[in-house]
């Protein structure tokens, strides 16, 4: 069978991460989850003594993820911005590291929600290279690896396909950085779905499982057979996951923009989906 380690992301369940919710571990536990996906970007209530603690009595993994802000965005013209972006993501480093985890990923190279009048010139991409070569390069004495996550152009000017989550990481050229896709975005962004998986695995360190609606798997029109039919032709053996929000977090509200509910419950959404998404396995992985 398949070695997939399924996580859920803690937006699936609150608005906003404190150690006033750590019962989420538990949740996420009880439902059959490997992992919780810790949100990182209200760094500030992030308290990972705790989150470690509760995790290791629990006996679960996790991986962390966030995504820059204005003030905090490695493509930023001004240099201050950049440096905050750098200090951003090296704080969040240190959160993974402290709380056990070994892999941050997420919208790591530029603002969420950032909009730009043209298409983004070799500066962009140069900027924030520059900015995550040397937030690499701390991930890396601490055992991190950095992800980039390509999303849907509404939500970023920078990384929307596999594609060009490749280049970044090529551009970027240190050992620990790795790709990280989401069905979601591929949706709107990719041709198909079989191609860019098959692609992007011998660099991927997380998969999105969300649905085309970010509802439950298997209710939409995304194509969960070409994915795991790569994931199972490549045998990958590493995190997957649910990322679906009942209700938004207002640090994700303006790029997420989901104003309806999509299930009775995060708790009837993510058993229903993590049933259907394991069911997938036995036809792909021998």
């Amino acid at each position: 069978m398949a070695g997939l380690k399924y996580a859920v992301h803690a937006y699936a369940w609150t608005n906003s991460w404190s150690n006033d919710t750590l019962d989420i571990i538990d949740k996420a536990k009880a439902l059959g989850f490997d992992l919780v996906e810790v949100p990182l970007m209200e760094i500030e209530k992030v308290d990972a003594a705790a989150i470690k603690e509760r995790a290791g009595a629990v006996g679960i993994g996790l991986c962390t993820s966030t995504a820059c802000s204005e003030t905090t965005d490695p493509t930023g013209e001004d240099e201050a911005v950049r440096a905050a972006g750098l200090d951003y993501l090296k704080q969040c480093i240190k959160a993974t590291v402290d709380m056990g985890g070994s892999v941050f990923t997420g919208v790591t190279y530029s603002a969420i929600g950032r909009k730009i009048t043209g298409r983004p010139g070799e500066a962009y991409w140069e900027r924030a290279a520059s900015v995550m070569k040397e937030a690499a390069r701390y991930a890396q004495d601490h055992g991190v690896t950095l992800g980039i996550e390509a999303i849907n152009r509404y939500e970023t000017f920078l990384v929307n396909t596999t594609d060009q989550a490749l280049a970044l990481m090529e551009r970027i050229d240190e050992p620990n950085v790795r790709v990280h896709l989401d069905a979601y975005h591929m949706n709107i962004e990719e041709c198909d779905f079989y191609a860019p998986t098959k692609k992007a695995i011998p660099h991927l360190c997380h998969f999105h499982l969300s649905e085309s609606h970010r509802g439950t798997p298997g209710t939409g029109v995304v194509d969960w057979d070409g994915i795991y039919k790569a994931l199972g032709e490549a045998n990958y053996q590493g995190i997957v996951g649910m990322e679906s929000f009942e209700s938004v977090s207002p640090a994700m509200a303006a790029a997420t923009c989901m104003w309806r509910s999509l299930a009775e419950s995060s708790d009837q959404l993510l058993r229903d989906g993590l049933a259907y998404l394991k069911s997938l396995e036995p036809k792909y992985y021998s």
